[in-house]
């Protein structure tokens, strides 16, 4: 699954969970809270696609200070792998801040229940195949926008024909 394909199920899914919830009072998250929602994201292998943003994010600083100094291509391309490896290891940070995000919008309670729903056999296949499900339900909802609006734009030209207007 590419991280464009998981960055969009992953923002389809937060803004349902931000429409279609309660978000928690602004209390303090609790270790447990934040716990559940770690297992949240890990059982809807919700931050799998994250794992690209460092080496893209190493790409892009290699390129521009190639950019500054081309003449030390290979130094620089040694010294950002190098940065990136040290960097690596806060890769936790980040399924840390999606945890806290699932933990505000979710109490305890709700977080285990979803978490427990993504450990199902249906939980597991959404989780595989729900970016896919979603990126078709988005192209379809585009093909029968597109079908409608020209059945639309017909019908409103039939209808400003029968009153006498020519367009």
């Amino acid at each position: 699954m590419s991280f464009i394909g998981n960055f969009v199920r992953t923002a389809v899914v937060g803004i349902l969970l931000a429409a279609g919830s309660s978000y928690a009072s602004a209390q303090e998250i609790s270790p447990s809270q934040l716990a559940a929602g770690l297992d949240v994201i890990k059982s809807a292998k919700a931050s799998r696609g994250f794992d690209n943003v460092l080496p893209s994010l190493a790409v892009q600083v290699e390129d521009r200070l190639i950019r500054s100094r081309p003449d030390l291509h290979k130094e620089i391309g040694t010294a950002v792998e190098a940065a990136a490896l040290k960097l690596a290891v806060r890769r936790n940070d980040l399924d840390n801040d999606v945890a806290r995000v699932w933990a505000k919008a979710f109490t305890e309670d709700e977080l285990n229940t979803i978490a427990t729903f993504y450990k199902t056999p249906a939980g597991k296949k959404f989780a595989d195949v729900g970016s896919q499900v979603y990126a078709e339900t988005l192209t379809a909802v585009q093909r029968w926008s597109d079908r409608l609006g020209d059945e639309l734009l017909d019908k409103a030209k039939e209808e400003l024909k029968s009153a006498g207007i020519q367009y």
